[in-house]
Formats: structure tokens, sequence, C-alpha cells
């Protein structure tokens, strides 16, 4: 990592953070710019600080875009003293056992809490083109394991509790051959879908391989992987791809983060955390936001079903607009509307909303490959003022929690005796390293989808992604406590909300059932 930057430096400071907004937002950039006014979101700003910091060597804090929108601020913020180098993680012996994480203890809470009833498995799959050598890839692949031991990680039980062991063994790249006239997507899903036991590696790679195409897919438990962690690994699999001695290996791993969290998140840090997400829970049904229609027994888990969301791109650009003209992401004003729409919808004035939010924010974890997704919940009454005030308590809720997202949702409600509280999730997909994915084989990587399994822990969770210039993704809801109808006024209900307020943001904030 290189040295801090010197006070001295900051038309040199400027010049950084002016080139790395540009790459992040695709646009130019001023010194007098607001990156939220730009279109920037949660995400992107995660990218950016990652980024500054991986540049500069100092710890950015979660919330120096926030504090500090505009260019020539946010510059200025940098030259300040830095942190000690304490609060940065430190590379460690890979191969052994390390702790797990809190994102990890809170997934395993969950999976104690609902039995076999859902499995936490993700999987990410790519087209190849016809020119890649299978003997290349698979050499390629080989050296992985060991530049990012996520991958060669399975969990243990101690007198401790949990605990994570990374073992150096390789992991194969699975030549998938299916027989007949297997549809290659069908094939990528059967082998996709095969249980991974927590005893044993937590993820596997194959090359699913029919007489019409070729693909790369991972498969992984998510106490391992997220979807930045598959970009990082596709970049640094097409650069050993085309250069076997290609160095660039990260510094750190996923046990070294964890170890950091456990030694920097205690005491009184953690109590505060834990002290913020109390208070803002305090009163709130720990069943979570009531459904419309007859209540129904619930489980912790359930089956599910998907109906699809589109947002247009004239729609996206006019949203953007407002939410630059009062200072927030495009994410922000999604929430705070989706928020009054979950309002409408339930007859529930007060609304609490979970939502996924990355958690890189020290530096030398933005190439490290691990399960580093954080979830947070946001709280909002819907009816006091207009509309565009309903998401400015929202954007606010938002930033005031940036400081206590180290915390993972799940271990925090656990913790708080609260685990199904949080039954309604929106999230905003805005994955750097997806919207351009590398060449292997002299032809860009091609993203193809994988179906997921079909069961659910939330009642109902809205997953959006960008793409050219829209928005588009799925609703997902649980089949045995909320009926198609109910999701489909959901969903009709939020298109009506995002036009509405595209056109004149400072309507009343009512609500007006679907």
């Amino acid at each position: 990592m290189t040295p801090p930057i010197p006070p001295s430096g900051e038309g040199d400071v400027t010049e950084l953070v002016r080139g790395v907004w540009a790459s992040a937002l695709d646009r130019p950039v001023s010194m007098s710019d607001d990156f939220f006014e730009l279109g920037g979101d949660s995400l992107t700003a995660l990218a950016v600080a990652s980024a500054v910091a991986r540049a500069t060597g100092r710890v950015v804090p979660d919330a120096w875009l926030y504090r500090h929108p505009r260019l020539v601020d946010a510059a200025r913020a940098l030259l300040r003293p830095p942190a000690a180098a304490t609060d940065a993680p430190v590379a460690l012996e890979r191969p052994g056992r390390h702790p797990v994480s809190f994102q990890q203890e809170g997934l395993l809470s969950v999976i104690g809490h609902i039995g076999g009833s859902h499995r936490y498995q993700v999987a990410y799959a790519v087209a190849l083109a016809s020119s890649v050598d299978p003997g290349r890839l698979r050499a390629a692949w080989g050296r992985m394991p060991q530049r990012h031991p996520a991958l060669a990680t399975r969990l243990v039980r101690t007198a401790n509790g949990p605990a994570q062991d990374v073992c150096a063994v390789p992991l194969p790249l699975e030549l998938v051959a299916p027989s007949g006239q297997v549809p290659v997507g069908a094939a990528t899903d059967r082998w996709a879908s095969d249980a991974i036991p927590l005893d044993g590696p937590l993820a596997r790679v194959g090359l699913v391989q029919t007489a019409g195409e070729r693909r790369l897919v991972l498969a992984a438990h998510q106490l391992v992987m997220d979807p930045w962690s598959w970009a990082l690994l596709l970049a640094d699999l097409t650069a050993l791809y085309e250069n076997p001695d290609a160095g660039g290996a990260p510094e750190l791993a996923y046990g070294d983060y964890a170890r950091w969290q456990r030694t920097h998140l205690t005491g009184q840090v953690f109590d505060r955390h834990l002290d913020f997400w109390q208070g803002q829970a305090k009163g709130f049904p720990a069943a979570g936001v009531r459904l419309p229609g007859a209540p129904r027994p619930a489980g912790p888990a359930g089956p599910a079903a998907r109906l699809s969301v589109q947002v247009p791109g004239g729609l996206v650009s006019g949203l953007e607009e407002r939410a630059r003209s009062m200072g927030a992401s495009l994410f922000e004003v999604l929430l705070g509307l989706f928020h009054l729409v979950v309002g409408q919808w339930s007859g529930q004035d007060d609304v609490l909303i979970a939502s996924a939010t990355a958690s890189r924010t020290v530096p030398g974890v933005e190439d490290v490959v691990g399960f580093f997704v954080n979830g947070r919940f946001t709280r909002a009454r819907v009816t006091a003022g207009t509309v565009a005030d309903v998401v400015d308590r929202v954007r606010h809720f938002w930033r005031a929690a940036d400081d206590h997202r180290e915390l993972h949702l799940e271990k925090t409600l656990f913790d708080l005796g609260r685990p199904d509280m949080a039954n309604i999730k929106f999230s905003l997909n805005t994955v750097p390293g997806f919207t351009r994915l590398p060449a292997l084989g002299g032809r860009p990587l091609r993203a193809v989808p994988v179906t997921g399994t079909a069961s659910a822990r939330r009642h109902v969770s809205v997953g959006l992604t960008r793409t050219a210039g829209a928005l588009a993704g799925a609703v997902t809801y649980r089949t045995d406590v909320i009926d198609r109808d109910a999701v489909a006024a959901l969903i009709a209900t939020f298109d009506q909300a995002l036009r509405a307020f595209a056109a004149d943001p400072d309507q009343p904030a009512v609500l007006r059932h679907p």
C-alpha cells in the first residue's frame, strides 16, 4: 500500500479524487460538483472511497462523501492526519483457523433459526467465447484459491463457537458435460443448485459445456461470497489467463478482515453501534410490517415466487433529476418512495425496511474476496408532510446510520432479540465491475442468469439493477404469507409513486390504499 499523501499535496489530492470520481461516475467533474448531485449512490460512494484508500494508504471514513459531497471539500478532508495504523486489518498467515466475521455470525444465526427451509447459496455465471482455451483456463483457476483463500474455506465448530478454516487444498475446475440435448441454461441451474455443505469447501467452480455454448459457473455459500467478490474473481482470472505470472494478489484475506472486526469492534465501540440500532428499533413490532389480507402463520422461511419489476430509462432520468435537486442519491429516492408505498399497501404509518449495503470501508479490503455485504434497516413515518419530506426523512436516517453499518443486520436483530422484525427488503444493486466485464479469449465476458432457490426468508424483497439507464429486477415474495395479486398491487403502486414523484414531489403524503 502506498504511503499517505503529505498535507502539502492538496493539488495532487484534488486531481486524484477528481479522477476517481470521473471514472466511477463516467462523466467530467469540476471542483464545485456534488458527488450525489452527479448521480452517485451509496455503493458508488463505497467504490470511490475504496479506490482513494488504496491510492493514498489512508483510512477513509465510512461517511466521507456524505460529510463532504463537494469535490473540493472531499479532497481537503483527506489532508487531515490519517487514522492510526491499528485501525486497518493486518495480513497474517492464510492457511489455518480464523474467527468468523460479524456478517458470517449473523448469517449462521439465521441458518440456525430457519433450519433447512432455505439455503443461503449464490451462483454466478458468464458465457465464454469459443476461443477460450480450457487448459489455460483451468491453469489460471488453479492459482485462485491461493490468491483468494475464501474459496478454500470450510466452517468448523469449536468450544468458543464457529470458526473458519482455510485449507491449503486445490479447488479444481469441474468439467460439466450434460448428456443428450440438455440446454446449457438448464445444465447450469442443475449444477449450481447442488447443496454446498458447511464442513467442506464453501465454493466450487464448473465449466458447463454443451454443443451450443460454454459457461463458467461459480456456486458458493453466501458465507464466503458476494457480488463484488465475483467481479473481483473474474478480473483476476482473466489477468492470470493472459499472463500466468501476473502479480497483483491481494495483500489481505477475508480472515484478516474478520480478525480486525473482532478486535476493533468490541467493548464500547460495539455497544455504541448496538445502542444506535436498538434505539431505532424501539417500539416497532417484532413481527415486522403488517401484510395486507388476513394474517397467516409464518415460519422463519418459506416457499417463494417472483414478479418482475421494470423502471424505464426516461423515468429513471426524471427521478435522478429530482434526487439532485434535493441532494439525494437515486437509491435514497427509491427507498423513500418504497417506504411510502409499503405504508399505503399495508395501511401502516410506521414503516421499517431492510436493505443491503456493502461494507468494504477499511483500507486493503477492496480487492479481497469474501462475504462483506451487510444489511441494515431504515425506519420512517410516511404520512407527515409531503412525499419529498418522506424521502428526506429516509435519506437522513440512511446517512445517520452509515457510521453504524459495520454491524450486520442479522447479527443486530438477533442481538436485539427480534430476528424477524425486518420482513420487507429493498435493494438497488450497483456492483463495481459488473457494468463492464473483462475480456477473455479476445471477447468480453457476458453475464448470464442462474436460477435461484425457490424459497425465501423475507416476506417481500425487491431487488433492482441498473441496466442501460433503466432499472430492472424482481419482487421475491413468500407464497405462504402473501398472495400474488397483493404483490402485483404493490408493484403497480410503486410504479405510480415513482411517476408521481418525478412529476411533483411536493404532493401530500397520505395512506392511499391500492
